[in-house]
């Protein structure tokens, strides 16, 4: 006849099933907090190295500026450039500054003889003759580009899971792309409604205004991918992004630079400005003519002087978007 196992040959076992686990457990913390530090000195090393030689330019050798392009494109090469930007990363000061320039600026573009509008500088020779034409405008190196059509920036805010924007007004039109309907106040944007965001220009403001609702978007994406609900999933997004953009940042390069400005109030961290002048219709077209004067006084300021120190009102904002997501 079987004998009965006792209480203590029952839980012999529990207790060894429950040691496995607790060492499993252990091994993955030290595991991910192996990844983590690795992570971290590898983004450092990235942002050292991200700064291009300035031996031939006399730029300043702690920022970098990034040119960002949305183009029509619906291959990502033929097209016009619908918005552009440059974005000045100070990498000590923890600032990023932002400049767009209006796509019907009547600039230089270099190999052609006549002004024309710089978004043309684009379907003329792509990027590169984009990223040429803006430098000299500038006066500036452009170390970087990033561009994307609009399937890819439907796509973006896909990854993102949607952006968190403040609609100042009512928006409500039929264009050949889709309809824009949004009412105004804080809320979260899909894909379409943010590319309606965007594109929105029935306004008084014109294309100036639409510049600045672009860098409100870029601003919203960023705010997304830094204070993601499952920060495990950053690897992920930003794999995503790079698949939606041409650019010749690394994903190395891309990460680090999130992680680099992660506790930031980008609130405060942020500024944005556009080319100032006035519109004009040269031979039946119009066009944004630039005031040279204000140009450079806006590159002196957002390219090369010193900011002020940012607030002492803490890094991280995470919590604070979190509760006005609840409030509304």
């Amino acid at each position: 006849m079987a004998k009965k196992k006792t209480d203590e040959q029952v839980a012999r076992p529990q207790r060894k099933w429950g040691g496995l686990l607790l060492k499993i457990v252990i091994m993955l913390l030290v595991l991910l907090a192996g990844v983590l530090i690795a992570f971290h000195i590898m983004s450092e090393r990235a942002i050292e190295e991200i700064v291009p030689d300035r031996s031939a330019t006399n730029y300043l050798d702690d920022r970098v500026n990034i040119l960002v392009l949305g183009t029509d494109a619906e291959d990502g090469v033929h097209g016009r450039a619908d918005s552009i930007m440059v974005f000045n990363v100070d990498l000590v000061n923890y600032r990023v500054n932002v400049l767009s320039i209006p796509r019907d600026s009547r600039v230089d573009i270099p190999g052609y003889k006549n002004k024309t509008k710089i978004n043309h500088s684009f379907a003329y020779g792509g990027v590169d003759l984009t990223r040429q034409t803006v430098s000299e405008l500038l006066g500036i190196p452009i170390d970087y580009y990033a561009t994307t059509n609009f399937a890819g920036f439907e796509d973006i805010v896909e990854a993102v899971g949607g952006v968190y924007i403040d609609v100042p007004k009512r928006m409500k039109t039929h264009t050949w792309y889709g309809d824009i309907d949004l009412e105004p106040g804080y809320q979260l944007l899909d894909a379409e409604q943010a590319l309606g965001f965007v594109r929105y220009r029935y306004d008084a403001g014109g294309d100036i205004a639409r510049a600045e609702r672009q860098q409100l978007f870029l601003k919203a994406v960023y705010n997304r991918v830094v204070h993601l609900d499952d920060p495990t999933k950053l690897p992920q997004v930003i794999t995503s992004i790079l698949g939606m953009v041409e650019t010749d940042l690394s994903y190395v390069q891309l990460a680090a630079l999130v992680d680099h400005f992660k506790d930031i109030d980008i609130d405060a961290a942020f500024t944005n400005e556009t080319v100032g002048g006035y519109s004009q219709t040269i031979g039946g077209a119009s066009y944004w003519i630039i005031d040279e004067d204000a140009m450079a006084d806006a590159v002196q300021r957002l390219f090369y002087d010193e900011p002020q120190p940012l607030p002492e009102t803490g890094a991280d904002t995470s919590d604070s978007e979190n509760d006005e997501k609840d409030d509304r």
